[in-house]
């Protein structure tokens, strides 16, 4: 699992709670470095659909290239160019990141309900309390989902979290319209290593004091942040390689990720609970990716629940045809299946969490090093190069994205759910064209891609055809059309766009389109050229535009 990867860069974490309605935690108080106070957009500023897609979320194509980084390369989330507005946020409504169009499909939004699950593996009222020894690292994270976006970040020690140098405000380089994109990356990230040097210039001449006797503003408040930092030399490590740390904020993120977690979390929290596994778990999509389809990232992780292929190819379908990692339901029936595996392995639900982003494995073999499962311990004492700042923070981000989605009104104002995806799920017993899935939604591309994103584009070109054995999902009215054709006895027709006709329990009648040949026409309906020549008495293979053809079951 990628996870805490995606997090800088797609996520914005939700998550888990517990059921007892305490109140929640306060949020770290950065440093005073001013985060000027945010003006509400004007119409003429709110972002185009076409632009929150494609800045905030990308595009399948740019996920390619603009891949999330770990958190320990946080350099690169200065440089990323991709706030939902030119302004930030510091405590504007959510609804200013969702354009009209999308309000237009929005409903309400419900706070999860994780009481009564007695019969869930592992689970208690208290299952996902917050350990004590994670309550700072919490607080922090918190801080980032709900106070900062992307417009905007803090600076704070990596060991030690809850120490926050300042913020770091991004809102005057995206509003300058003389910059492009690539130059406003430039500055962002050059005024974050601006700003670090400056921290570890002042940590260098606290590292010389003795006495915070003469100290006054920002040196002074500084020397007691650390003063309940017992690491020896704490000032000179403080500014070693990584220890001065950029986050950046994650506010805006998690408005849309809960957004978009509305199209599927009433169908995933039924699957876990089929399963009889804790229902807070469905929110780990918001710590990997933010239910952001288009989530990938340099290592190869895809999909909401952020697969790796040699993971995935176990429990589903992965090949150049079809890629069930990017199906959110189907990639939560086998997150299921990997976090039970992992309960049973490590017996606790913090250690199993962990074990989503680091590997059971590998977090079984801390547990006898270290000789304890108590979590917190472990992050407080132990550190390797594999087990870094993304794992040590992963089940403290889960917690945290729980608090946060848990209480969103609190935190973030009215936000909403999309609209459910409204489909049936069908498994594909024979193969079938793009063109044919495409009929079953009236020729909507963009539908069709949308509900069915496991199709990898070689099929949604029509190169190649939708394999046996993986599934399709299709509008609930073409349910029976498309089971009748996995049983064999039609033959779908072709999509409303291509116009075509008639059908009775045997044959289409197909309107030759241009471009249209006998070839691509029996590869789309899964029948031989011959059968078509055959039913329709051709001698040769010339067809003419706007002929009607009967396909032959």
């Amino acid at each position: 699992m990628l996870s805490l990867r995606l997090l800088l860069s797609f996520s914005v974490l939700v998550v888990v709670a517990s059921a007892i309605g305490q109140e929640p935690p306060p949020a770290v108080e950065p440093a005073p470095i001013a985060v000027p106070e945010v003006q509400a957009l004007d119409n003429a500023e709110k972002p185009e659909v076409s632009d929150l897609l494609q800045k905030f979320f990308g595009t399948e194509e740019d996920a390619k290239d603009e891949r999330t980084e770990a958190p320990e390369t946080e350099e690169s989330q200065a440089a990323i160019p991709d706030a939902l507005s030119p302004e930030g946020d510091t405590g504007e409504p959510p609804e200013r990141f969702l354009p009209a169009e999308y309000l237009s499909t929005s409903r309400k939004w419900e706070p999860p309900n994780y009481l009564d699950q007695y019969r869930a593996l592992g689970w208690s009222p208290a299952a996902f309390d917050v350990p004590v020894g994670l309550r700072k690292r919490v607080d922090f994270w918190i801080s980032i989902y709900s106070k900062y976006t992307t417009d905007q970040g803090l600076l704070h020690d990596s060991v030690n979290v809850d120490v926050v140098y300042g913020a770091v405000d991004f809102r005057p380089i995206m509003k300058n319209t003389a910059l492009s994109a690539r130059q406003k990356s430039r500055e962002r990230e050059k005024l974050v290593n601006s700003k670090r040097k400056e921290i570890e210039e002042r940590l260098r001449k606290l590292a010389a004091t003795t006495s915070p006797a003469d100290l006054t503003g920002e040196d002074l408040r500084v020397w007691k942040m650390f003063e309940a930092v017992s690491e020896p030399e704490k000032f000179k490590r403080a500014t070693s390689r990584g220890r001065v740390r950029f986050q950046l904020g994650q506010k805006d993120r998690f408005i849309v990720g809960i957004y978009y977690s509305g199209r599927y979390i009433r169908e995933m929290e039924k699957i876990f609970r089929d399963n009889s596994l804790p229902v807070e778990l469905t929110r780990l999509p918001f710590v990997e990716s933010s239910f952001n389809i288009f989530a990938r990232s340099k290592v190869g992780a895809s999909g909401i629940w952020q697969f790796m292929r040699r993971t995935a190819r176990p429990l589903m379908m992965v090949n150049h045809n079809v890629d069930e990692r990017n199906d959110p339901i189907e990639a939560t029936r086998a997150s299921a299946r990997m976090l039970r595996s992992n309960f049973e392995m490590l017996q606790s639900w913090p250690l199993a969490v962990t074990g989503y982003n680091h590997g059971p494995s590998g977090v079984a073999r801390i547990v006898k090093k270290v000789g304890t499962k108590d979590l917190a311990k472990i992050v407080g004492s132990y550190s390797s190069r594999s087990f870094g700042f993304a794992s040590e923070n992963f089940y403290a981000c889960f917690l945290a994205s729980i608090e946060v989605e848990k209480n969103a009104r609190k935190y973030l104002g009215e936000v909403k759910w999309s609209t459910e995806f409204q489909t049936d799920e069908i498994r594909v017993g024979r193969t079938l064209s793009y063109r044919t899935l495409l009929g079953w939604f009236n020729g909507n591309e963009e539908s069709a891609r949308l509900h069915n994103f496991h199709i990898q584009s070689v099929v949604r070109k029509g190169r190649r055809e939708i394999p046996r054995g993986t599934f399709i999902r299709v509008p609930s009215q073409f349910k029976m059309a498309a089971l009748s054709y996995m049983q064999g006895s039609v033959v779908a027709s072709a999509p409303t766009s291509e116009r075509a006709i008639a059908r009775n329990d045997k044959i289409s009648l197909y309107r030759v389109r241009r471009g249209d040949n006998l070839s691509t026409i029996a590869r789309s309906f899964g029948v031989t050229i011959s059968e078509i020549k055959r039913a329709n008495n051709l001698r040769g293979d010339r067809l003419k535009h706007g002929q009607k053809i009967i396909i032959p079951d």
